[in-house]
């Protein structure tokens, strides 16, 4: 009776995917079709803002192989901003059976890319690896977003609304992230206290109180930083960062967001490796742990990312707040050129 009970709910469930599934194709690819005369075209990406940032340069590529078909982007609702912003879809949306479509609903489509991880042993840029997986070749950087000037006066508004220089600030991302990417409280503590000690008095903290895997989070704002924590919108914060000296985050999405509109970054890494991320030239000055088991994530699939780490996170919490900082100065107070 149990097990009766249980495919019961199963077959309800899957019943359940399939109707909302056709009701988006009824409410957005035929709508889309009914314009274009042609099937629309779908992207998706279940990861974050900096994975989806990740995907343009493969996005714009494959646009080219559909000339005239409608295309639609679905992510995350929390990062639908981003390919707005890059201008690159016709439609957003935030499907959570999007895979559904994908599989029993294709032929609705005139192309369904999702994009997933490769090979984690292969040492290649996330934006690279999602242009190998259709055989697509494009510019392996951080495709350059351009911010509307309207959004960077409004983020003039609100530097100045908080006693910050809009010409000399620096950002900061403590989090939240999934707990083995973050750079414990008290280092932070003193790197913001060590930035202040040389006159870099004008810091802004970033943030939102929630993440996607993990949902409601406590963010504790910094002492000596300004906290805008859940005071932005990601249109926002994105235009703040763009305005910035500076941008020190853990590997999170505000991280490819600073690559993206050209804002030099001090990266910090320990269970993730830089150069799955970035390109050589940007990741120049970050700083990433030299303990013997950096890098797990990418190459250990049973690591916990979620829950602890067998060796307390050992990697985040051996990098220095002094190491930081000498990465900062590199950038803020770059040497004189030698005398010729």
């Amino acid at each position: 009776m149990f097990a009766n009970a249980k495919n019961k709910n199963r077959l309800i469930g899957l019943l359940s995917r399939h109707l909302m599934a056709l009701g988006y194709a009824l409410k957005v690819i035929l709508p889309m079709f009914l314009r274009t005369g042609r099937r629309p075209v779908i992207f998706t990406r279940e990861g974050g803002m900096g994975d989806i940032i990740c995907t343009i340069p493969a996005v714009r590529e494959l646009k080219k192989r559909h000339s005239g078909a409608g295309c639609i982007y679905n992510c995350h609702q929390d990062s639908e901003a981003i390919p707005r912003l890059y201008g690159i879809v016709d439609q957003v949306t935030s499907f959570p059976a999007i895979g559904l479509i994908g599989h029993w609903y294709r032929f609705l489509t005139g192309g369904f890319y999702q994009f997933i991880h490769g090979n984690p042993y292969v040492v290649r840029t996330t934006m690279k690896d999602f242009c190998d997986q259709f055989n697509v070749v494009a510019a392996d950087d951080h495709p350059h977003l351009d911010v509307a000037e309207a959004l960077r006066e409004r983020a003039r508004k609100i530097l100045e609304e908080n006693n910050l220089d809009p010409r000399s600030f620096i950002t900061i991302h403590a989090g939240p992230t999934v707990p083995v990417r973050e750079w414990p409280r008290e280092h932070w503590v003193k790197l913001v206290a060590l930035l202040r000690e040389r006159g870099f008095t004008q810091i802004a903290q970033l943030g939102v109180g929630h993440y996607s895997v993990l949902g409601q989070v406590a963010v504790e704002p910094l002492p000596g930083a300004v906290s805008l924590i859940d005071r932005l919108s990601l249109e926002e914060s994105l235009a703040l960062i763009s305005l910035a000296k500076l941008h020190i985050g853990v590997d999170s999405g505000l991280l490819h967001v600073a690559a993206a509109v050209g804002t030099p970054g001090v990266g910090l890494f320990g269970s993730s490796l830089p150069e799955y991320r970035f390109t050589e030239d940007y990741r120049r000055p970050f700083v990433v742990s030299r303990v013997e088991c950096r890098g797990c994530g990418h190459w250990l699939p049973s690591t916990p990312f979620t829950t602890s780490c067998p060796n307390h996170i050992r990697c985040m919490r051996e990098i220095t707040p002094e190491e930081v900082l000498r990465a900062c100065l590199s950038i803020l107070r770059p040497s004189p050129s030698p005398a010729t």
